[in-house]
Parts: C-alpha cells; structure tokens; sequence
C-alpha cells in the first residue's frame, strides 16, 4: 500500500513539472523605455515582458534577468554620456527559442560615439529553464553523445573552417566561449562580437554547431 501511495506521489510530482513546460512561455513586449541628455544622447532600450503560464516563481526569475541588464545598460549610458561626448544606443531583443521546455532569447542592439567611425553593434544570447527560471549555461545543455564535438580543438575547427573571413592575427580560442543561444531547431549557436575574430566588416560571427540541446 505504501508503495502504491509513493508511486501516486511520484506520478503526481513528475506530472506537476511537466505541465510547467507544458506549452511556451508568453513573451510580449515591453513599452520601450527612452533616456535622454541635454548633449544629445539617448538611449532606446525594449525588453521582452515574460510568463511562464502557472509558474510565478520562474516567471520573476527570467523577469528579474531582464531588469537587472537594463539596469546595467542605463548605468553605462550615464557615465559615456556624463563625459560630455553624444552617446546615441539603441538595445531590443529576439526569441530565438520558445517550445516550452527552453525560452532562448537574444539581447541585440548597436552604440554609437558622435565622430566615431562606425557604431558597435553587438548580439548577446541567454538561456532559460522554463521550468524553473535559470540561466542555462551550453555546457548544460550538451547531450553526452556529442561532448567531443564541444571540445575547445573542435569550436576552434567550426570557426576556422566556417564562410567568416576571420582577423588574420586570430589563431584559434584560447578558452570555451561563453556566448551562445538555440535556435528553433534547438541547434547550439556561438556568437562572437565585432573585433572578438573578425575584422569589423565581417559583423557577428554566429557559428552553428549543428548539435541539439538536451
């Protein structure tokens, strides 16, 4: 009989996280928020509004994510912008994956200094539990059967061999990236920045590693 009431409880337990993963997480938009000074510069940042449908305690996790990048992004306006010289940046984001059991999302968006040669544009990735909120490291996600494609010998070969004119000075990673997002197909994407491998006309560098999350 006990056995028979722990297994009800297991059931019971197994069938409460699942429905958390059940379906995909909402995702709208947030009124973008617009920040000025008197040189000029301005800052437009729009960040996703999320909830994960009976789950209040991720919801404010992933919410909380986002707040404190905002925060952070303000908090660097206001010093290149105190330094009297025009700062104009822009920051949105994309979801990149959203099946229920991951939210994948990417932060992009570009800064400009008045005079200089070009603006900076940048992509960061993050990943979430839908589950339980928590920000997903790749390491995490990488099934066991293809930890050998993951190697720093095997990332440097992805990026070496890719189309990606790369800087003629880069000689391969040093240490693991940590930038990365999943696509639709749940496929680990790495992103490296402007100047990270390659010249700026190069762009973003999005290496596909054709493998799928957990």
């Amino acid at each position: 009989m006990k056995h028979k009431i722990l297994m009800s409880l297991c059931s019971l337990a197994l069938m409460g996280s699942m429905a958390f993963a059940a379906g995909p997480v909402t995702v709208g938009n947030s009124t973008p928020a617009v920040y000025t000074r008197d040189n000029g510069s301005e800052l437009t940042m729009q960040s996703p509004v999320v909830s994960v449908p009976g789950n209040e305690a991720a919801s404010q996790k992933i919410m909380q994510y986002f707040i404190d990048q905002e925060q952070k992004s303000k908090a660097f306006f206001e010093k290149n912008a105190n330094n009297k010289m025009k700062v104009t940046e822009e920051k949105s984001y994309v979801v990149t994956l959203n099946d229920g059991q991951y939210l994948s999302i990417i932060d992009q968006g570009y800064i400009y200094f008045d005079r200089a040669a070009h603006p900076t544009s940048w992509k960061t990735g993050v990943t979430f539990d839908a589950a339980t909120g928590d920000v997903l490291n790749w390491q995490d996600l990488v099934q066991p059967k293809d930890a050998k494609a993951f190697t720093l010998k095997r990332i440097n070969e992805a990026l070496l061999l890719s189309d990606y004119k790369l800087s003629t000075y880069f000689d391969g990673l040093t240490e693991l990236p940590k930038n990365y997002y999943l696509d639709n197909k749940k496929n680990i994407h790495f992103i490296f920045g402007q100047y990270e491998v390659a010249p700026y006309s190069t762009g973003i560098v999005d290496i596909n590693m054709h493998k799928q999350a957990k």
